[in-house]
């Protein structure tokens, strides 16, 4: 289903009847259309999901490049070294299987330097914070990082840590940077030209324009489930989710849950 087929599948609610403002985020805009319940008990209830160990692989990589890049260190053994200081050791089956995860974690970040050294960009901002008004609600969102280019505009860079990306399964309308190059303007006064999805373990980038024409219907998304997070007295589950779902084998709603 596709941003506005979802929208007209959820109608806005009566102008006398939209509530005072909530904040939403894209991670909370993700789950509520994946699945109203899944954002209660995430969001609501403040459930959890276990780290795994690529999770936990993705975050220690996160910490390590947010901290590489904020004191602006410039060698691989400061990359290590940081790699070290941020690794994330819950979330693996074995100690074997930590080993295993951490030198893959090391792999990426070399090939991450290596690729880093031929940039022309100018890193201004890592771990950005942006809140931006929606009409009685908020949008706030954290951006991996900012650069700015050699001909003065700004490139919105969210990194991902898969080992084996497959970008054309991956929130296919782009509407994550597409936020974000919102929130870059709106919030950090910075017009972004470029939003790129970084996959670290190849070096593969994969960029597209900014298109101001269309920021309309990812405006118009944003209000709609803030509206509806902020009315709901229930939330309804999405069974077809479950499969995917991280809370499928803990959740009372489940359809799934392993046998």
């Amino acid at each position: 289903m596709t941003l506005r087929e979802w929208v007209d599948a959820h109608p806005a609610p009566p102008r006398q009847a939209r509530p005072r403002g909530v904040e939403v985020s894209y991670s909370q805009v993700r789950a509520y259309v994946f699945c109203p319940w899944a954002y209660k008990i995430r969001y609501v209830d403040f459930w959890r999901a276990p780290l795994t160990p690529p999770s936990a692989l993705g975050l220690s990589i996160h910490r390590a490049l947010e901290a590489f890049h904020r004191e602006d260190s410039s060698t691989l053994e400061r990359l290590l070294e940081l790699y070290e200081e941020c690794w994330v050791h819950a979330g693996f089956p074995t100690p074997q299987d930590q080993l295993e995860w951490h030198a893959k974690g090391d792999r990426i970040l070399k090939t991450y330097f290596a690729d880093e050294l031929n940039r022309r960009s100018e890193i201004v901002s890592v771990e950005r914070e942006f809140l931006f008004p929606l009409g009685p609600h908020q949008a706030r969102g954290m951006i991996d990082r900012i650069d700015r280019r050699t001909d003065g505009s700004y490139e919105v860079i969210d990194y991902k840590t898969h080992l084996d990306p497959h970008p054309e399964l991956e929130d296919p309308e782009n509407l994550q940077l597409r936020i974000y190059g919102i929130g870059a303007r709106e919030s950090l006064a910075m017009e972004c030209s470029r939003l790129t999805r970084y996959y670290i373990a190849t070096g593969l980038r994969v960029t597209t324009p900014v298109e101001p024409d269309k920021e309309g219907e990812v405006i118009e998304l944003l209000e709609r489930v803030a509206d509806l997070v902020a009315l709901s007295r229930t939330f309804k589950p999405e069974t077809s989710a479950c499969p995917r779902c991280d809370f499928r084998n803990s959740c009372q709603s489940s359809t799934a849950r392993a046998t």
